[in-house]
């Protein structure tokens, strides 16, 4: 699924499933779910900075604020998805 680039792409997704997270009614029940709504906009700072790359065609320092915004967003996904699945084990 490349449509605008992979990490815009990704963004879309980790938005969707918030999306889709609400509609089935399982959002409510836990709290992991801001946890990756955090990283889904930590993710679209790091793709602001990545057209800031691309424009100026100069790796610079932009490129590590890219790198640092992903890795914290990949931190809070990882977080929030471990805590989602321990929530719902729970449930049942």
């Amino acid at each position: 699924m490349v449509v605008f680039g992979g990490l815009l792409d990704f963004v879309i997704v980790v938005f969707l499933v918030l999306v889709f997270a609400e509609y089935i009614k399982i959002r409510t029940k836990s709290k992991g779910f801001s946890l990756i709504a955090g990283a889904a906009v930590l993710l679209l700072l790091a793709y602001g900075f990545t057209l800031t790359v691309w424009m100026t065609l100069v790796p610079s320092g932009y490129m590590w604020g890219q790198y640092l915004f992903e890795f914290l967003a990949w931190i809070l996904l990882l977080i929030g998805a471990i805590t989602i699945v321990l929530d719902l084990s729970k449930a049942k």
